[in-house]
């Protein structure tokens, strides 16, 4: 009898101490908030309402954040991940489970601006315009609360985004957009990756104290970067050349910029062309962007022709400037193009109003998506 009472004992012990060591091991779902500062509020999955959160304060997996306009916290998941959400942000940890070579993390985020630093594995951020990835390190993803558009950056390892209209992959100091559906014909643009500009780089810095290594190597790139792009001999004409007179055959009169003009202003949004004619002799060109701060960033084609939305280049209103540097099959600089400035508002243009008239046909509407008819 008594070894039946000490075997039930023992039994009972064994369950009692596996079921402590279950409410004691933390979930691999879970992450703990610190740093907050402003309105934070956290609920979890199956409850009602949100409620304040605080540091210490446990997101479970479908628990979700929402910050208000002067809202920031860190989430620190049990992986090692840190997610930074900026103000005015609403988003959900879906999953963060453990695979092979890491954690697998799936946020879906509604609105706002979320940084993920990855210690390893790989996080998806689904969108209402599409799902951001990144594999290694550093990514940031913000949803425009207005549009919906969704702009990734990506400082530092193997970033994707994908809509239904395609999937692009882009690296270290790239950036994309994934832009909403049209409302009118219900199709979606394939994204373009483009070069971060210098004030995503800064963002990076002041959001995330983690970054400063990495944001100064990429300010270090991009300084070495611009510097070619300002030749110290640039073979030039004694007189202003002719139009045409590339195709001539003489290396030594520099090509001429064709579109945009000097002083034209350009729409607020959307694609923007920029043409030049060709230079004899030359393998690859690169077209350089000065923005009203003076900081000044490249792209390199083989083409005379470089056409990008104009938000990835100009993502503010001021006054800009291009330019175009032609480069040998060696690398080496033939010559550039002067410099020509143009504008970018700092909103959609109001046609004015004029006193209608019901024998006149109505004027149409400029598109600011397609500022050129070509």
């Amino acid at each position: 009898m008594r070894e039946k009472i000490f075997a039930l004992l023992v039994l009972l012990l064994t369950v009692l101490t596996a079921c402590q060591s279950q409410q004691t091991t933390p979930s691999p779902l879970s992450a703990a908030l610190s740093e907050i500062t402003g309105k934070v509020d956290i609920k979890q999955a199956g409850q009602e309402a949100f409620a304040p959160a605080s540091a210490g304060s446990m997101l479970e997996v479908n628990g979700q954040i929402q910050t208000g306009d002067d809202g920031r916290a860190r989430l620190d998941l049990t992986s090692g991940t840190i997610i930074r959400v900026a103000p005015s942000s609403f988003f959900t940890l879906t999953s963060n489970e453990k695979v092979d070579g890491g954690f697998a993390t799936d946020i879906k985020l509604e609105l706002g601006r979320i940084f993920i630093i990855l210690n390893g594995g790989t996080a998806d951020v689904e969108t209402p315009s599409g799902v951001a990835s990144v594999r290694g390190s550093y990514m940031k993803v913000e949803v425009d609360p207005v549009t919906l558009d969704v702009y990734v950056t990506c400082l530092e390892g193997d970033c994707s985004a994908e809509n239904p209209a395609g999937r692009v992959d882009f690296t270290q100091g790239e950036r994309t957009i994934l832009f909403q559906k049209d409302p009118v014909t219900g199709n979606w643009t394939i994204p373009n990756v483009e070069p971060m500009t210098p004030e995503e780089f800064q963002e990076w810095l002041d959001e995330n104290p983690e970054a400063q290594d990495l944001f100064n190597q990429a300010m270090a790139t991009m300084t070495a970067l611009a510097k070619p792009t300002e030749p110290t001999e640039v073979p030039t004409a004694t007189e202003p050349p002719a139009a045409g007179n590339p195709a001539s055959g003489d290396s030594d009169t520099c090509f001429l910029p064709i579109q945009p003009g000097s002083e034209s202003n350009l729409p607020y949004q959307g694609k923007v062309k920029f043409e030049w004619e060709s230079q004899p002799g030359a393998q690859s060109y690169i077209i350089t962007f000065t923005n009203p701060n003076g900081n000044s960033f490249s792209f390199e084609t083989t083409d005379t022709n470089f056409e990008k939305y104009i938000e990835g280049f100009a993502p503010k209103p001021g006054e800009y400037s291009w330019k175009v540097t032609a480069y040998d099959g060696n690398g080496n600089v033939i010559c550039s193009t002067a410099e020509i400035v143009f504008s970018k508002p700092d909103s959609f243009p109001v046609p004015p109003t004029k006193e209608s008239n019901e024998d006149e046909e109505p004027e149409p509407i400029p598109d600011p998506y397609n500022p050129y008819p070509y």
